[in-house]
């Protein structure tokens, strides 16, 4: 059994409890709904003044008294309606709400605010001419379609034995894409500076763009498995890397909580959904609750940033790649690393499973297959794991994405290329994605 520590200060001779911890649940569990730009039900918790002034239904908070006060009622299992309205907070979480109710509901408003640093002002302009790196790539759960994300164009391939068809293509905003994922539904989601874009699944026909409480660069996106909320990564470089929850019917931010000291450069969702991990340029990867946010595990990965991350099928291991140019496999149970690829030309960017192999795409342009992963037994690289290289770029390869079964794999380069290939590692891809034209388009 937990205890739950309330810590006590003294103000006018009246005990009230630290605000701090309340303040945190306030702005991960209450503000995405209640902040001066959404106020959901006329209810703003941004301030203790707005706060004790309540919503359309009245007042929220009795100072004293958390039995008489909304805001700790609607906490319960059972309150009708219920808050927050997607997810029951434990017990210790509305115990320190009811106790900062109880000494006062003093507030902290530096406790309140984002982890992540100010948002600084930035106008954007056009591109560098010729400047079009794919730096994003998604294979559609069926696999027949792959999204890109070239400069800043969103386009999508059919993927077919004979190569790749264009079927689509369209503006994203004026920055590079950094992001893209599919949704269950066909729909698909893209990230660039600030961004969220929700694409129709019929072409790509602009849904939905979300655009406030985002820091920077939006360097992830992984939809959950329920559907309708997707996870968000975005933060400042070398500040604060942040985790949101996005509603995609609303484009509004449910929650968000600072996962890393530095950007997220990648994310994963296990196979039930309820946790998410996350590598960033911090050395970490770190295990969410996705339900809380609150962090369950953690590992000190690389001796530098952690650039690319994947789980396996099952979820039982986890693969990362590091600018310290080593490849890693851990076994999720023991946090332990299995395997180690160490000394190796250039920084891994990105990697992924597929058909039980590895796929890493290299700073120096190849694209690497790794099988027959074996735990370590004092040996070195390629005796731990059956090395290929299935290609190599001119310049660096940014991303990669694979089918789940192996038979196809997509790498995209700093020049604006997609080179793919099959399970046998024979190439069948190589576009200009400049050049290319949608099928049966003028």
């Amino acid at each position: 059994m937990r205890v739950v520590i309330l810590m006590t200060v003294m103000v006018s001779g009246v005990a009230c409890a630290d605000p701090v911890p309340a303040m945190r649940l306030l702005r991960s569990q209450c503000l995405g709904c209640h902040s001066e730009s959404k106020h959901k039900g006329g209810l703003v918790l941004g301030s203790r003044e707005a706060m004790l002034k309540g919503g359309s239904s009245g007042a929220v908070v009795k100072e004293g008294k958390p039995e008489e006060s909304p805001l700790v009622g609607l906490l319960a299992a059972g309150a009708d309606p219920h808050m927050p309205p997607k997810r029951q907070l434990t017990a210790e979480e509305v115990a320190v709400l009811s106790e900062w109710v109880r000494g006062g509901a003093e507030w902290d408003a530096a406790a309140l605010a984002p982890d992540a640093a100010t948002v600084r002002p930035v106008t954007l302009g056009a591109l560098p001419a010729g400047y079009r790196p794919v730096m994003a790539l998604a294979v559609s759960p069926d696999g027949m379609r792959l999204a890109a994300g070239c400069g800043n164009e969103v386009l999508v391939f059919g993927v077919t034995d004979g190569g790749l068809e264009l079927k689509a293509r369209a503006v994203a905003q004026m920055d590079a894409v950094q992001s893209v994922a599919w949704l269950g539904d066909g729909r698909l989601v893209s990230g660039a500076f600030r961004r969220v874009v929700v694409w129709g699944a019929e072409g790509l026909v602009k849904e939905r763009e979300v655009t406030e409480e985002l820091t920077d660069r939006v360097t992830a996106l992984v939809p959950l498995v329920e559907g309708g909320r997707v996870l968000v990564a975005d933060g400042l470089a070398g500040e604060a890397g942040m985790v949101r929850v996005m509603e995609v019917a609303t484009g509004g931010l449910e929650r968000s909580w600072k996962a890393h000291d530095d950007t997220v450069f990648a994310m994963a969702l296990t196979g039930d959904g309820k946790t998410v991990v996350t590598a960033g340029g911090d050395k970490f990867v770190k295990f969410w609750e996705v339900g809380s946010g609150r962090e369950t595990m953690r590992v000190e990965a690389h001796g530098t940033q952690v650039l690319g991350m994947a789980l396996n099928g099952d979820g039982t291991q986890l693969v990362t790649g590091g600018a310290d140019r080593q490849l890693k496999v851990w076994d999720v149970k023991t946090r332990e690393s299995t395997v180690t690829l160490s000394g190796k030309p250039a920084a891994f960017n990105a990697v992924v499973w597929g058909g039980g192999a590895v796929y890493a795409a290299t700073d120096d342009g190849a694209l690497m297959r790794y099988g027959d992963l074996k735990a370590h037994t004092g040996a070195q690289s390629s005796e731990t794991g059956n090395e290929k290289a299935l290609g190599r770029s001119g310049t660096a390869l940014y991303c990669v994405a694979a089918r789940a079964d192996g038979t196809r794999v997509f790498a995209g380069s700093a020049e604006g290329r997609i080179v793919g290939w099959d399970r046998d590692g024979k190439q069948v891809d190589d576009v200009d994605v400049a050049a290319v034209k949608v099928a049966g388009g003028p």
